[in-house]
């Protein structure tokens, strides 16, 4: 096809009298071409001049100016086209299948196809190949019924992404759980460390805590923790936690289809609002802790939901209305993941997650149960609870107690110096060992039991009163008769003149100072 320019240019070398053999060699154009574009103008000036018998022929009719076009209305599809036509629909509908069940990274793309083409020796061009495509999803677009949502019948959730700098650890990912009614588009949102089912039991759980009531309805798009099975195109069967959240709570939930976010337009939205009101202005997106974080949070989407909406509704409004509406509040459902017989291994940890967490030194080797909450781990023998850390994330990373390796400690107490149990250790656990015990772990091992029984900061308080004496005796049994009489000065208010260390020390001193006196008193 020529340009607008190169048909300006043969129709005005014709006019010159140019003829058409030397206008195609001039112009690099086909002579068949110019014959056709001349033949269309001479027809064209005919007509417009049978029409108009007093108008100028310097006047151009709007056909001759228009840009060059191919008559495509009753053009036919090759054979080679319909081939190619037949395989990219059987390529679309496996597509759809696999969109259905989840595989969407492993559909195919249109360049996938067109190379799919060619092992099949169908020789099209790419460009055949996209403007195929592109008619074939032209005549399937589909059309979108416009809903109109109850109060306090829907609810809709979402994950979102975030990377903040919490602790001034750097930044690090964290999960955005958010929801959004479809009825007034009222926002809340909290952060997570992991996209994992306690934090998705807990999200719903602190959701309807702050509704003071629970939604009938909550809908979800295709997530892992919420769909555990593609049992067929339409179908899903739900995980275990929704399974449990929704008969504890009795709402009903419903799923999207594949890649329909317009099918819960609200939360999807929702997600990048605000994600935007609330992490975008500069140190938006750096906290103390994660409780700070999600403070901030909170009082991000109560601004959001002040701000009136595209129809003129204010969310907080719509809430209120919805409010009464809501099924009654109960009580925090508990959240957690389990996992059972975790054996302990030779350092007296269990790994859950990739994360080692030590356990007391008498159970290696034995089975435990863990439950593995949002923000810590309990660690069961049975039914005993035998061990609490805080949750942690790091892949490989070691979290110890030193109190679950005293019987070890006690037989190795050379290994103490620079076990990872003490380099973990409370900083004043570890300030009492570098100042008073560094060289008598074994000492300092027999003070852990009562650090452990009484506290790091009693112990402390009882070594400094020591430490005023000449003795230095910091056994664990000095230790504990001092904190007894703080423990009781404290309690009955009233104060001992001196205990019977401090009193022997004072006497020792007094005898020492009388007889440097008389040493004096000979010598002068």
């Amino acid at each position: 096809m020529i340009n607008l320019v190169q048909k300006q240019n043969i129709i005005i070398k014709h006019r010159e009298g140019v003829s058409n053999r030397k206008i195609a060699i001039e112009l690099g154009i086909d002579k068949n071409t110019v014959n056709s574009y001349v033949k269309r103008y001479e027809e064209d000036m005919r007509k417009l001049l049978e029409e108009h018998p007093d108008m100028d022929e310097e006047v151009l009719a709007p056909s001759i100016v228009e840009k060059p076009r191919y008559n495509t209305e009753n053009r036919s599809i090759s054979d080679t086209s319909k081939q190619a036509l037949t395989v990219i629909k059987e390529c679309l509908a496996e597509n759809a299948v696999k969109r259905e069940t989840g595989r969407y990274k492993q559909q195919m793309r249109k360049i996938d196809i067109y190379h799919y083409l060619k092992k099949k020796n169908i020789m099209v061009s790419y460009s055949t190949v996209k403007r195929l495509i592109r008619d074939i999803e032209k005549r399937s677009r589909e059309a979108f019924i416009r809903q109109e949502h109850i109060p306090g019948a829907d609810a809709e959730f979402d994950w979102g992404e975030v990377k903040l700098n919490i602790g001034g650890t750097g930044y690090k990912k964290y999960q955005m759980a958010v929801f959004a009614t479809a009825y007034g588009n009222y926002r809340y949102a909290r952060l997570y460390r992991t996209q994992d089912t306690a934090s998705f039991q807990e999200s719903h759980v602190d959701y309807f805590s702050f509704c003071k009531g629970v939604y009938r309805n909550v809908i979800y798009d295709n997530m892992k923790v919420a769909v555990a099975n593609f049992v067929g195109p339409s179908e899903k069967e739900p995980t275990q936690a929704l399974l449990e959240l929704s008969a504890y709570y009795g709402f009903r939930f419903r799923f999207c289809n594949v890649r329909r976010g317009n099918e819960k337009s609200h939360v999807e939205r929702s997600v990048d609002v605000v994600r935007h009101k609330a992490f975008t202005e500069p140190g938006d997106d750096c906290f103390s802790t994660l409780e700070e974080a999600n403070g901030h949070l909170l009082r991000e989407c109560m601004e959001l939901n002040a701000d009136p909406l595209s129809d003129g509704r204010i969310p907080d409004d719509t809430f209120e209305e919805e409010r009464p509406l809501l099924m009654g509040a109960k009580p925090r459902m508990s959240c957690f993941m389990k996992r059972t017989d975790i054996r302990v291994d030779k350092y007296s940890t269990v790994t859950i997650n990739k994360v080692h967490y030590s356990v007391p030194d008498t159970l290696v080797g034995n089975k435990l149960n863990a439950r593995i909450y949002t923000g810590h781990v309990e660690i069961y023998d049975g039914d005993k609870l035998v061990s609490m850390h805080s949750r942690h994330y790091a892949q490989g990373e070691y979290v110890l107690d030193i109190y679950h390796y005293l019987r070890t400690l006690k037989k190795k107490p050379g290994a103490l110096p620079q076990s990872s149990a003490l380099l973990q250790s409370d900083a004043t656990i570890k300030e009492i060992y570098e100042t008073y015990y560094i060289s008598d772990p074994k000492g300092f091992l027999q003070v852990l039991e009562l650090i452990n029984d009484i506290g790091a900061e009693d112990v402390k308080l009882a070594l400094s009163e020591l430490s005023r004496t000449i003795t230095h005796d910091y056994s664990a049994d000095k230790l504990r008769l001092v904190y007894d009489r703080q423990k009781e000065e404290s309690e009955t208010g009233t104060s001992r003149k001196e205990d019977r260390l401090s009193a022997k020390a004072k006497s020792t001193l007094g005898q020492y100072d009388r007889l440097r006196d008389l040493q004096t008193r000979r010598a002068g």
